[in-house]
């Protein structure tokens, strides 16, 4: 977890591999890793805290900006990834 004031943003590493696979079928036993079924459950217990708590994720195996928000979607979830936010620089 990174914490700023009241702000949260947790960084999942490898808990899901993939924003779509893993996330809709959360318990599916991915085969690169130590443990899948531990792996699977741990990562259903995260996203529900994710969902419950609003809290974003950083997960540098999704697509670009690779920060968003989790939801709940039937007996999975889904990822909804936060806008981009271009910034015009000014020459010097």
């Amino acid at each position: 977890m990174i914490n700023s004031g009241n702000e949260q943003l947790c960084y999942i590493g490898d808990l899901a591999h993939h924003p779509v696979l893993l996330l809709e079928r959360p318990r599916t036993h991915f085969k690169y890793d130590t443990d899948p079924a531990q792996s699977a459950e741990s990562r259903v217990r995260y996203m529900n805290m994710f969902v419950a708590n609003r809290i974003p994720i950083l997960a540098y195996h999704f697509a670009w900006p690779g920060i968003g928000h989790v939801a709940k979607q039937g007996d999975g979830f889904i990822y909804y990834p936060e806008a981009e936010h271009m910034a015009s620089v000014q020459p010097l």
